[in-house]
């Protein structure tokens, strides 16, 4: 396996983790779900400097705007 299909598979898992975060935000499990504390020590390295820069209150578009963020970094490996 190439480093470019590595990375692009890493990428595609990622947006499937940032999607189950946001699934699971509107669900509200119990806190302390392990499975939940997973997905969110994940996501939140990447997730936490984008909500940083788009400070908006009410609503949370770092998981948008990291999902177009990955498209990118795919569509990039794809061309390559």
């Amino acid at each position: 396996m190439s480093i470019q299909k590595l990375i692009y598979a890493l990428a595609q898992v990622y947006i499937w983790l940032i999607f189950a975060r946001v699934i699971l935000s509107w669900v509200n499990p119990k806190p302390r779900n392990e499975y939940l504390q997973m997905v969110v020590r994940v996501t939140e390295p990447v997730l936490a400097p984008i909500r940083a820069l788009i400070p908006l209150r009410g609503i949370d578009l770092s998981p948008i705007v990291a999902f177009l963020l990955l498209q990118l970094l795919m569509g990039f490996i794809i061309k390559l």
